[in-house]
């Protein structure tokens, strides 16, 4: 059976019979997703830290179908499964999302500009800045937003209109897409509405009236500036000759804010 220490030519032929599967059985079987898990581990923990949908809904094998060198398609297009809506239709998906296996997670930083792909998801918030421009509906959306759904405080930015202002006093005046629309919400502090109104505020905290007592939002409650009419809280005291004859209280009654009794 051996030569010299070696298996005869015949020997070895059988051993091999034996070791090579019968014809078909020796096909490459396809991949499997912990396949992937086995190479692509920093990947696989990428995407589960991202825990976006491309982590949670969508397999490897989803995107990547074949692997070299037995397939060419190893990368699926994004809009093979991202169609319907306009912001897919940008193109050039990676411009903005870097990592495909997170793509919310990666969106790109200020430096690289985006706005047009921005709003085409975000189309309310468009319409918002085109009906009521200001500087900021004219900066790049990257700017402020560095990361998706990231909300950066107005106070990194802007100085407060008075030292004590902080970010929840903003907010009670200012719409961060329509920043000049003021739109007072819910009872304002007078004090903040002096930073701007310096004038009138001195001049309602020095009258004798029963105006003196009250918040400035408590007749200016509308769209700033907003000026409520006298008979919204008083009606018609007067008999109605006399209103019919003088229909501006205040040719009477001087200021509002610093009224002539």
């Amino acid at each position: 059976m051996f030569r010299s220490g070696k298996i005869v030519p015949g020997i070895l032929l059988l051993l091999l019979a034996e070791v090579v599967p019968a014809s078909g059985a020796g096909e490459r079987s396809a991949l499997q997703p912990e396949d992937c898990r086995k190479c692509h581990s920093l990947i696989t923990r990428t995407m589960a830290a991202a825990e976006g949908r491309h982590a949670i809904a969508v397999g490897c094998l989803d995107c990547h179908p074949e692997h070299p060198p037995e397939g060419r398609q190893t990368i699926f297009p994004c809009v093979a499964c991202h169609d319907g809506r306009s912001h897919f239709g940008i193109g050039d998906c990676r411009h903005c999302h870097v990592d495909p296996h997170q793509p919310l997670v990666s969106l790109r930083d200020p430096i690289k500009p985006a706005r047009t792909s921005c709003l085409s998801c975000h189309q309310e918030i468009g319409e918002q800045m085109a009906a009521a421009p200001s500087r900021h509906a004219e900066l790049f959306c990257n700017r402020c937003h560095r990361r998706h759904r990231e909300l950066p405080g107005c106070l990194q930015c802007h100085s407060p209109h008075l030292p004590s202002q902080n970010e929840a006093d903003c907010r009670l005046c200012h719409d961060a897409h329509r920043p000049l629309r003021i739109v007072p919400k819910g009872q304002v502090p007078s004090s903040q509405c002096r930073a701007c109104h310096r004038q009138a505020a001195d001049a309602l905290a020095a009258t004798g009236t029963d105006h003196g007592v009250l918040g400035c939002s408590y007749c200016h409650s509308g769209a700033h500036p907003s000026t409520p009419k006298c008979r919204d809280c008083h009606g018609l005291p007067h008999a109605p000759s006399f209103h019919s004859r003088y229909r501006d209280c205040l040719a009477c009654h001087g200021d509002a804010h610093n009224l002539i009794r």
